[in-house]
């Protein structure tokens, strides 16, 4: 798909909810800026983000919703209106496209179906500007790499071409972002998600850090007061923002497991997950990759990425993590304790205190392969291990 595309779902059957949603992130480039369960919340959410198709379920009251999308048409006339029943009523049909939908779905619907009505939309957004890259790095348990990780991979990023990008810190109470490339924010996340009324692309350049090597830094909250204050919206709508000024937008997070965190992988276009060699992250990522199903997320836009890799004494396999978990490790970062200290501590990124080390290599690679899908990349294979019976499968 040429650009991403941005949908609003309009969805007053909650039991129908997971299964529309894993159809529409199914898409390569769909993101989900917001779900409504009630028509009255429709204004403040397309006031609050931007958007370039809705999805109404008309089911269970098909003439309520007809009504309610007629109205949605005659205020926001550009929007795209995507229609789904269950209803094979050629009157309903007819009402419905006449009241301004574009599509009509009928459940169950064919995913080719709703591919091929979504990039009718990319082929009519095609002039539009497009929007940035999203990609989250999370990790499956703390202190391995994943703030090295998020924060070397956005100065990569911003150093291919064109190409601009911005490191969010989405750890907003301990993250270190700002620290890691020596940076004083005097603004911060906090700042632009209880101020949405005025905000704009010149206050984000306000709150924004510029590194001397290209990227851009929003910090996390000064103050624990500030960070729970952010709420599932406004750090959407600040991300939103940020995808439409750059091309890579970079989320060091999140890391708390509450309503923050699906706000941001709705908007996801690649989640990487960091993990090592060891059962409680193995674990973790397990637990994750099963609620995400439970959910409705596609898991193909999760990436994981084997971090402080050794060969010394690893009592698990990268074969047994596989296996036990049914993916393939994307990426391999080799341990290298004391480059990465060296450049933590003098606040460098690895790209200018360490060129040629082999950490900067795997990360320069990750972000060629976000970069560009056909950049190929040596794989690192394990050998057998004992990691399926520590997992008990």
């Amino acid at each position: 798909m040429a650009r991403g595309i941005r949908a609003i779902i309009l969805n007053t059957d909650e039991d129908y909810a997971v299964e529309l949603r894993s159809k529409l992130l199914t898409i390569e480039g769909m993101k989900i800026v917001a779900e409504i369960d009630e028509p009255v919340l429709f204004d403040a959410a397309i006031k609050q983000f931007s958007a370039e198709l809705v999805v109404v379920n008309l089911d269970p009251d098909p003439e309520s919703s007809i009504q309610t999308a007629s109205q949605i048409i005659e205020h926001y006339p550009d929007l795209t209106l995507f229609a789904i029943s269950e209803s094979d009523n050629p009157q309903l049909i007819l009402q419905a496209m006449r009241s301004g939908f574009r599509e009509f779905l009928l459940r169950p619907f064919d995913q080719d179906q709703l591919v091929q009505a979504v990039s009718r939309i990319s082929k009519n957004t095609a002039g539009q500007s497009p929007t940035g890259k999203l990609i989250c790095v999370v990790g499956a348990v703390g202190g391995i790499g994943t703030t090295t990780l998020a924060t070397n991979l956005g100065c990569e990023l911003a150093n291919l071409g064109e190409k601009s990008a911005v490191v969010v810190d989405l750890d907003i109470c301990f993250g270190h972002v700002a620290t890691f490339l020596d940076l004083s924010p005097q603004f911060n996340l906090a700042d632009l998600c209880l101020t949405l009324d005025s905000i704009d692309p010149t206050m984000i350049e306000k709150a924004l850090l510029k590194h001397e090597c290209g990227v851009s830094v929003l910090s996390r909250p000064n103050h624990f007061a500030q960070a729970h204050q952010i709420s599932a919206a406004n750090l959407a709508t600040v991300i939103n923002a940020l995808c439409s000024m750059f091309s890579y937008v970079i989320c060091d997070g999140p890391t708390r497991n509450d309503a923050v965190k699906p706000s941001v992988l709705d908007l996801a276009d690649t989640t990487l997950i960091t993990t090592n060699l060891t059962v409680p992250a193995i674990r973790n990522i397990d637990r994750v990759f099963q609620e995400m199903i439970r959910e409705g997320y596609n898991l193909d836009r999760n990436q994981l990425v084997l971090s402080r890799y050794s060969n010394d004494n690893n009592s698990l396999s990268i074969e047994d993590v596989e296996q036990s978990l049914n993916r393939k490790i994307a990426f391999t970062i080799p341990e290298e304790p004391k480059v990465v200290s060296a450049a933590v501590n003098t606040g460098q990124p690895l790209l200018e205190c360490a060129p040629k080390s082999k950490t900067r290599e795997a990360i320069r690679n990750i972000a060629l392969k976000l970069h560009d899908p056909n950049h190929e990349i040596e794989s690192t294979k394990g050998s057998g291990g004992i990691f399926a019976k520590m997992l008990g499968r």
